[in-house]
């Protein structure tokens, strides 16, 4: 089909008057919204609501370049840009090349859009083009179907067409965009519906909508014009509720199909699509505003740390360490004493850990106990207790204790020594500790047998 056919097709949009209005249902949805939007701003400190609004403006300037096929993204990248994540930007690099830096230009245009509302300047052509400038600088040329099949040609950054850009579909249909020669009095027909005093009246959303529909239905710029409407529509909800037009990569089918039921000349779809939006944004805002208000999970897990562990280590990681120290007490205790009874037990009641000090709690308090029983004529027995102690300061250079009750002769032991397995200094100390203990205990053994001799005697 000859250009001068297709452009025949272009619909021009429609006038602002009578175009279309929100339904009651989404006007009170909004206002419920936007009062809990207001509540948490009133309530949040002005960084708070500052980072906030700012990850909704992250996401929809790293989505709105993935909506129109310049990248890919997923949710989970998105919010990592958005949040500014750990690592983010080297996710970012991992893209492609140039992706980092149309963001960055995606970015600035919305900033751009922002400056606009808070600088109270007046909406203007020269503004919109210099809003596609910004938000296509990195993009240096753009695809075009000629005669002789796909060619690049180079974007002209904030200048109106210079050669049509209808579409084919994939149906063979067109879908026509106004004419290269109508640009110029088409824009400035969109300008004064912008300024008419019916649109500066209308609810938000129907002035985003609409601004985003005719912008689109014209298609002023070479390419970039999807990006530009929606930095355009972010103005309207920006001046209202200082949030942008957020539209997710992975909603682009849906957002395609109400856009094109209004070009259609049916603007419900549409207008629900940009209120829906909206609200999803608030609500983003609003859970941003409420986490910041509660400490992070991070910060509960690492104060969780401090109290039920230490040096690294949750609670029972070092309850395990510490039962592979009694393992290893165990069998010197019995290569020792071979004799002697031992088994693991509670131990006798009263006996605290000392200051500093915690007892294993994982595996019901364990003790190595050891029994020396007496021979005959003899019927008494002495019992030495052993336990393993966790130090519950991390600045403590011995995150553990092996002691012996009643024994203010205690083995302090490094964590190194411990994990991943017992060094061999520490067996040796180990060795030497345990046999001085039992030693003391057989001593204090005979010393009783060597009492109650004489008494038979």
């Amino acid at each position: 089909m000859e250009v001068a056919a297709v452009d025949a097709l272009y619909r021009p949009f429609a006038a602002f008057a009578g175009w279309g209005g929100l339904g009651d249902m989404h006007r009170d949805l909004w206002s419920r919204f936007a009062g809990e939007l207001g509540e948490g701003r009133r309530l949040a400190a002005p960084s708070q609501l500052a980072r906030a609004v700012m990850v909704a403006v992250r996401s929809a300037a790293i989505d709105t370049g993935a909506i129109e096929g310049l990248y890919h993204v997923d949710r989970g990248f998105t919010m990592s840009v958005a949040v500014q994540a750990f690592a983010w930007e080297q996710a970012l690099a991992e893209r492609g090349e140039g992706v980092r830096e149309l963001f960055e230009a995606q970015l600035s245009a919305y900033e751009l859009a922002i400056d606009l509302v808070t600088q109270q300047t007046p909406l203007s052509e020269a503004w919109l083009r210099s809003l596609h400038e910004r938000i296509c600088g990195p993009q240096k040329t753009y695809r075009v179907r000629t005669e002789q099949g796909w060619q690049n040609h180079e974007l002209p950054h904030g200048h109106y067409k210079k050669l049509p850009n209808h579409v084919r579909l994939a149906d063979g249909t067109f879908h026509a965009f106004a004419p290269v020669a109508d640009v110029a009095p088409e824009m400035r027909r969109f300008m004064e519906q912008l300024r008419s005093k019916a649109f500066e009246e209308a609810h938000p959303v129907e002035q985003a909508a609409y601004a985003h529909y005719a912008l689109t239905a014209v298609h002023p710029f070479a390419d970039g014009n999807g990006r530009v409407a929606r930095a355009l529509a972010s103005v309207y909800l920006y001046r209202s509720l200082s949030i942008p037009l957020l539209v997710f990569a992975h909603q682009r089918l849906q957002y395609f199909d109400a856009l094109a039921r209004a070009d259609g000349g049916d603007p419900a779809p549409w207008l629900t699509f940009v209120a829906d939006r909206g609200i999803d944004t608030m609500q983003l805002v609003v859970e941003s505003l409420r986490s910041a208000a509660t400490p992070h999970p991070k910060e509960i897990a690492e104060g969780l740390k401090s109290i039920f562990g230490s040096r690294g280590r949750t609670h029972a990681e070092l309850d395990n360490l510490a039962l592979h120290l009694m393992a290893e007490l165990r069998g010197r205790v019995r290569a020792i004493a071979p004799q002697a009874g031992n088994s693991i037990e509670h131990g006798p009641a009263g006996w605290p850990p000392p200051a500093r000090y915690r007892r294993i709690t994982s595996a019901n308090c364990p003790v190595v106990e050891v029994a020396l029983q007496a021979p005959p004529p003899f019927s008494f027995t002495l019992r030495v207790f052993f336990r393993v102690n966790i130090a519950l300061e991390d600045g403590n250079p011995f995150g553990f204790q092996v002691e012996a009750l009643g024994s203010q002769d205690r083995l302090d032991v490094r964590d190194a020594d411990v994990a991943p397995e017992i060094s061999a200094s520490l067996a040796l100390r180990l060795d030497q500790w345990t046999e001085r203990q039992l030693g003391a205990k057989m001593a204090e053994l005979e010393q009783l047998m060597k009492a109650r001799l004489d008494e038979y005697r």
